[in-house]
């Protein structure tokens, strides 16, 4: 026997072909048992099929097979749901089972032995590998098939198509190995929607990589010679001659120099070259692109010409032009639009990332274009220099920070109070009025001064006369030894941390005078600007006031007043005229920001004075040592009684806790100020050591050349901190940059608004609603609290830190809880063993700073939201005092309720921020240790250079408000778009994390961490979607083909999305898994186009990939948009009532038109307050409902199901009956709208001189109707599926009087929309009456007939083959586009007694219509009827 040669290993036998191919399909077969149901139900197919193959029948096979399996002990050791293979199998065995109890229900299908490979799904793992296999064989094949194609057209001219040599070869590549393996591959990659589409994609991508590189050069060449002889062939047409010599040597050197930098290849030249080489020399050699399609196949898009002809030839020759005809359209798409889309996003990326930071300053117009319209908008700096956004990100976190500790000191005293309360009965007496103690601690607070110590300032400790008269004070109300010693602890505490800011301040080495001078300064602000408040404008902010001056304080300053008019020579001023002058003092008070003392106008009596109102404020009379300083001769204030008694009218008063908090948010301010502007400078010193472009420049000129394109400050930047210039000059004063980054230095993070959304009418009416709304759907909601803190779950899982030890992870997590904010159980109780360690708060302060913490994007937008509401509302105008007053009195219990729901929704984002920083830093350290034994670093770094690197990694790949750009911030401004920040989060850290993932492995050091960082990716995108999926399926049977079934009658807004089908007690249900899985974002753009893909084939087989891809990739783009340009919650609600006229958004109706004014006007307020209701009031509807078994509008929820839905995996029921009617309305109406449109424009009076027109609008209103009975049908076949039985579907139609359109839509017919008897008579009548021609002429009608006809041959989800230029009026008047008009009175132009009435079928008195009882035989007329249900 000879043996096999490598022709019969390429081209098999029939016989070994038909070996390979069985043994292909049983590994397959078996791999999907192992699969879907584990190792035991495979054996036990095999033992099934050994027995009927026996002659045993199916009841006898599977009897003896189970009983060999209880037999066999090896499935005794073997786990009931163990998986091999994929995603874990649902066990479907009850676990407490002994070992002796038989086996049963291990199969997931009642098919008795192995089956054949379709009685199983193709799994999405074997359908993408069948994508690249397939796709790897296509590309040679591909090549070959092109030159194929080019002989037969070439010699192919009256020979057989099947004899032409493409046909040939593929007939012999079918016979080889490699072809056994393609048919084998392509059928796996085209049962799923992902698989088909890899196939394509890596087919387009290799053959474009490859005709660029073979086509490039050749096109680069020839773009090169067409530039250097387009300035001469120019030349030569102006001056009507072909050339022109030169005879000078520097013309000659001036060409050479030219033509040099001509024979470089320029952008265009390389564009060019991948555009058209990779467009068309990539299109020429993909395999099969019919089956990939064009735009131009899409219904929509037929006017691009670029549709395929897929009829075969019967002539060789015909046929290889008909695929080359179609591969040249294929190519041409490629080449544009798609190639240079790809090329132009691949090279703005590359652009973006490279230059990113110079674009704004290119000399390059496109690039400058780049950074302004797609840099700027969605990156986190904005148009901010990466080292300022940088800094004012550490501003922001130091301020924040400090208010912790601020916020520590303040519950210290809390602490002492309710501990003197306790402890002392004579005490609680005595502190009834609280104020009196707080005054005392805050003036002990204040009563020793810190020291200078080698040019530190520290502070010692409170002098010994202070404390003996705190003693005494506190000792007279009753308080403790162990109180009073708690108290001075605790000031302590406080004034250290105040003489450590202070310091701070003094080693900033910015200040203008000595330390010990700046020390007075500080000690001098302390105590006497900030140790005090005034009652007018801590209790004044409401329409009410919480403080009035007594009678006799305003008397006292009216006093004053008139002294100093009097004085000033208005003899004439009365007290009278002075009570005036106080009372508008009173409305006009304004606090400075620096001095934080009363400032007020006051009319000036000098007539030497610049300005007819003066601002007095009162620090002017305080010296920086505290002493009492007069007003210049003839001024306001003279003496300390005057003071006082202005005191006395504003209310001054002194607080502990008010002291703490504004010492602290003081000196912090200043701290954070000063070290932004220092640090700003060294990194604008640092880039100009490097090299870099500079941010700051000495001179209007020097900053003009180095900031090109750029608008600079015309004067020279004066920064301040809240002291004064004497005392502080920031180390940028005198500097010049540019007007933007000025701007952001003053203004740090704030985000101003335009002139239209300060107005306090765009505030109060749109602003406000949309806040409450937003803070409703998600803070406010009881249950969103808990899906906010599991859907942060998953960030553990994305950052790959869910693969670090458990141990350490549970320890880490138990930190984090300690750590986080706001102490919710401390303040409930208010016992302080419940309030964290100053160890945790350490750790809190220093994520603040980093800016790790407090940082979560829905809370931030939604405070940001509410900051603009107030924020523009700070000039003293009475419209815009009265309303932050009202805003102020309404809100007071919802700030205090919303308070701690935003601090909880905080915490709860903050545990799993903290967690991951802990973890990153465990992982960091780890390899440090390791490279350091391993010799790969040699010093290890610092515990605080770690933590930094960790901060930042979680800046960068955990959604941080901090980090989402303006653009997209000031969305929460408009009427549109609601929570934008979140999604745009989720795009900047996915893609963070993946960048991330691929340098740590490019690093010897962190390669593992890398590794574990894509892995946490792939398994947030790849593992857990597909695992629900695949765990739904599993548990309860549902097929890819029922999930697909689901999606057609699914509400519009989950349809697209991950869903887990569910099937109990004989109900279907869903869960939309995308709803609450926050990193869907990433990856529903693909999900939605996958689905739609699997719909488009599910509906038509023969579609090409593109309608399904064109239309998922719409809806996709639709889907990531949404947020950012989707109405907003509040304003769908009121577009709703009054602009969609009592319509939902999804068509349902508000009211009924019928309703009467005060029904629609309830409807319409309950409608907007439910739609405006916290976000857990319909969920809590559901329980109830659920609990007390009542079905709420006909639909029956059930506990487990709703109780899902807290965490955002909800089971919805899925009435398929009731959604049946939903879409059977849905498409009623659509055939409502379809039929306007055919007369749409044409009964307007006036004449109408084309005939066509009626033609092209029948044709293109009943081409929309195709689509809408196409998706009506998909419907039909989708609740088929689903189990509902013919006779219970053709009940619904028939409760409509639409049985006519149940057996169009049951025998897949389409039946377009006719005109009616009503609409031809009132044509007529129009004519008539305004003596214009009649547009439904006998042609007209003739064309319109016969249009009908071909269209009711058409089948349903097939393509719409008719062309409307058959049906157009072929005359010399319409060429022209012009008809002549028609007389009055014609007597040939009455309408076709084809007259129809307002039904669907349009019928007659015997149910027929004209044309059918003139075209029709009895015997076809009969079937009609029949078909109708009329006979």
């Amino acid at each position: 026997m000879a043996e096999p040669s490598w022709y019969d290993f390429l081209i098999p036998s029939e016989e070994t072909r038909e070996a390979i191919v069985k043994g292909i399909e049983a590994g397959k077969r078996d791999v999907r048992i192992l699969k879907d149901e584990g190792p035991e139900a495979l054996e036990l197919r095999r033992k099934e099929e050994e027995f009927l193959n026996l002659g045993h029948d199916d009841d006898t096979a599977a009897q003896l097979a189970k009983d060999a399996i209880d037999n066999d002990k090896r499935f005794r050791i073997i786990p009931k749901d163990i998986n091999f293979i994929g995603d874990a199998k649902a066990s479907t065995i009850d676990t407490e089972e002994t070992e002796t109890e038989e086996v049963k229900d291990i199969k997931t299908t009642d098919k008795v032995g192995l089956g054949d490979k379709d009685d199983y799904e193709v799994g999405l793992g074997q359908s993408l590998t069948g994508a690249v296999v397939s796709a790897g064989i296509k590309f040679p094949k591909g090549i070959i098939n092109f030159g194929t194609l080019v002989y037969d057209a070439a010699k192919g001219d009256g020979i057989d198509v099947d004899e032409s040599l493409t046909e040939r070869f593929n007939r012999g590549f079918d016979k080889t190995i490699f072809g056994l393996i393609e048919n084998q591959a392509e059928e796996d990659a085209r049962s799923t929607a992902a698989g088909h589409l890899t196939e394509a994609f890596l087919q387009i991508f290799n053959a474009a990589k490859v005709g660029t590189k073979v086509l490039g050069p050749g096109i680069q060449y020839a773009s090169r010679k067409a530039r250097e002889l387009a300035p001469a062939l120019v030349k030569a047409i102006k001056t009507n001659r072909y050339a022109k010599l030169d005879d000078t040597a520097t013309a000659v050197t001036k060409a050479g120099s030219k033509a040099k930098q001509l024979n470089k290849p320029n952008r265009f030249d390389k564009f060019a070259a991948v555009s058209i080489g990779g467009g068309f020399g990539g299109g020429a050699i993909v395999m099969k692109s019919e089956d990939i399609g064009t735009f131009g196949d899409i219904n929509a898009l037929e006017f691009l010409g670029t549709g395929l002809d897929r009829k075969q030839k019967e002539d060789a020759n015909e046929d290889a032009f008909r695929q080359l005809n179609n591969k040249f359209k294929f190519s041409a798409e490629l080449a544009f639009p798609i190639v240079p889309f790809v090329y132009g996003t691949a090279k703005t990326a590359k652009l973006l990332a490279t230059k990113g930071k110079d674009l704004a300053f290119s000399n390059s117009q496109i690039e400058r274009w780049v950074d302004k319209y797609v840099g700027k908008p969605f990156r986190s700096r904005s148009d901010k220099a990466q080292e300022l956004f940088d800094g004012i990100q550490t501003l922001e976190g130091t301020k924040s920070a400090v208010k912790i500790t601020a916020d520590d000191a303040a519950r210290s005293f809390d602490d002492a109070l309710k501990k003197i309360s306790r402890n002392s009965t004579k005490a609680s007496e005595a502190i009834q009025n609280p104020a009196q103690l707080s005054e005392l601690f805050s003036n002990f607070l204040l009563t020793t001064d810190d020291i200078v110590s080698k040019g530190r300032i520290l502070f010692k400790g409170f002098s010994d006369k202070s404390i003996k008269a705190f003693r005494k004070s506190m000792e007279e109300l009753g308080v403790n030894k162990e109180s009073i010693d708690e108290l001075i602890s605790n000031g302590v505490d406080f004034r250290t941390v105040a003489a450590a800011l202070k310091n701070t301040i003094a080693q900033g080495k910015n200040y203008n005078v000595a330390v010990e001078e700046l020390n007075t300064i500080l000690n001098n602000r302390v105590k006497y600007n900030l140790g005090a408040d005034y009652k007018i404008f801590d209790m004044n902010t409401g329409l009410f006031d919480g403080f009035k001056p007594t009678l006799a304080a305003k008397e006292d300053v009216a006093k004053i007043i008139q002294r100093y008019h009097l004085n000033n020579g208005e003899k004439d001023f009365s007290i009278d005229d002075a009570m005036i002058v106080v009372n508008n003092i009173l409305k006009r008070v304004t606090k400075d920001p620096v001095t934080r003392t009363p400032s007020f106008p006051i009319g000036t009596v000098n007539i030497l004075d610049d300005a007819a109102v003066q601002i007095k404020s009162m620090s002017e009379n305080v010296t920086g040592g505290g002493k009492f300083k007069a007003d210049k001769t003839g001024g306001l204030i003279q003496t300390k009684s005057d003071l006082a008694a202005f005191n006395t009218l504003f209310g001054k008063y002194k607080n502990a806790k008010n002291t703490i908090y504004n010492v602290m948010t003081d000196l912090a301010d200043i701290v954070s100020r000063d070290k932004f502007y220092t640090q700003l400078l060294r990194d604008s010193e640092a880039l100009l050591a490097k090299g870099e472009r500079p941010l700051f420049y000495k001179s209007y000129n020097e900053a003009l050349k180095n900031l090109p394109y750029q608008e600079i400050i015309r004067a020279p930047l004066k920064l301040n901190t809240r002291l004064s210039d004497q005392v502080y000059s920031s180390p940028l004063d005198g500097l010049f940059t540019s007007k933007s980054w000025a701007e952001s230095i003053k203004q740090g993070d704030e985000i101003l608004g335009s002139a239209l959304t300060r107005s306090l009418p765009y505030r109060a009416m749109l602003l406000i609603p949309k806040g409450i709304s937003q803070a409703g759907k998600t803070i406010l909601g009881p249950f969103t609290h808990l899906r906010n803190f599991f859907s942060a779950v998953f960030t553990t899982v994305h950052s790959g830190n869910i693969l670090i030890p458990p141990q350490k992870l549970a320890e880490f997590f138990y930190q984090a809880v300690k750590s986080a904010q706001p102490q919710l159980l401390y303040r409930a109780t208010g016992n302080p063993r419940f309030r964290n360690t100053p160890e945790d708060q350490g750790l809190y302060k220093f994520l603040l700073e980093e800016g790790v913490v407090n940082q979560n994007v829905i809370a931030r937008d939604i405070e940001g939201l509410f900051g603009d509401i107030t924020r523009a509302g700070t000039s003293n105008e009475s419209a815009e005092v009265f309303f932050n007053k009202l805003i102020n009195t309404t809100t007071q219990k919802f700030k205090k309720i919303y308070g701690v729901a935003q601090d909880l929704y905080t915490a709860e984002d903050d545990v799993f921020r903290i967690t991951n920083f802990l973890a990153e830093g465990y992982k960091y350290k780890e390899a440090y240790k390791s490279a350091l034994k391993q010799g790969l670093i040699k010093k290890m770094p610092t515990d605080l250079e770690i933590m930094k690197q960790a901060a930042k990694i979680v800046r960068e790949t955990v959604p941080n408000y901090a980090y989402v750009s303006d653009f997209v911030k000031g969305i929460r401004r408009s009427p549109l778009g609601s929570f934008a920040s979140f999604p745009s989060e989720i795009f900047r850290t996915g893609g963070n994390t993946t960048m991330l993932s691929v340098k740590e492995m490019k690093d010897p050091v962190l390669q593992s961490i890398g590794m574990k960082r894509l892995t946490g990716q792939a398994l947030t995108y790849g593992f857990f979607p597909l695992a629900a999926m695949t765990a739904g399926s599993a548990l309860y049977g549902i097929t890819k083909d029922k999930i697909t079934a689901m999606r057609e009658i699914l509400p519009t807004w989950s349809e697209d999305n991950t869903i887990i089908g569910v099937y109990e007690n004989g109900k279907y249900k869903y869960i939309d898994f995308s709803h609450g899985f926050f990193y869907d974002t990433m990856i529903q753009p693909v999900n939605t186009i996958v689905s739609n893909i699997e719909r488009a084939k599910s509906a038509n087989e023969d579609d090409p990939l593109i309608v399904g891809f064109a239309n998922g990739l719409t809806r996709a783009l639709g889907k990531v948009l949404e947020p950012f340009f989707s109405e907003s919650i509040w304003f769908g609600a009121v577009s709703d009532i009054m602009i969609r006229n009592g319509i939902k958004d999804n068509g349902s109706p508000v009211w009924n038109p019928d309703d009467s004014l005060m029904t629609k006007w309830t409807k319409s307020t309950q409608h907007v307050a439910y739609t405006l209701s916290p976000g857990s009031l319909p969920q809590i509807r559901r329980l109830t409902n659920a609990i007390m078994k009542k079905s709420q509008k006909g639909v029956n929820y059930e506990i487990p199901d709703e109780l899902l839905g807290f965490v955002g995996f909800r089971k919805v029921p899925l009435d398929i009956e009731r959604n049946l009617n939903f879409k059977i309305t849905d498409f009623l109406e659509s055939k409502r709208n379809e039929g306007k449109k055919i007369f749409e424009g044409l009964r307007s009076g006036d004449p109408v001189t084309d005939p066509n027109l009626l033609i092209r609008q029948y044709f293109d209103a009943n081409k929309s109707f195709y689509e809408d009975m196409s998706k009506l049908r998909r419907v039909y076949d989708a609740v088929k599926t689903l189990g509902m039985r013919d006779r219970e579907i053709e009940d619904d139609f028939a409760k409509r009087g639409e049985l006519p359109l149940y057996e169009d839509i049951e025998n897949n017919k389409f039946f377009p929309l006719l005109i009616t008897a009503g609409q031809i008579e009132g044509i007529e009548e129009l004519s008539k009456d305004k003596n214009i021609p009649n547009i439904f002429s006998r042609q007209v009608e003739r064309m319109i007939d016969r249009m009908e006809r071909d269209m009711q041959r058409l089948r349903l989800n097939k393509d719409f083959e008719l062309d409307i230029n058959n049906y157009l009026l072929k005359t010399q008047q319409t060429s022209e586009l012009q008809t002549p008009p028609i007389p009055a009175q014609v007597s040939d132009a009455r309408p076709n007694p084809q007259i129809i009435n307002s039904g669907q079928v349009a019928q007659l008195n015997n149910g027929l219509t004209l044309t059918e009882n003139a075209l029709l035989s009895d015997e076809e007329k009969a079937i009609k009827l029949r078909e109708r249900g009329m006979a």
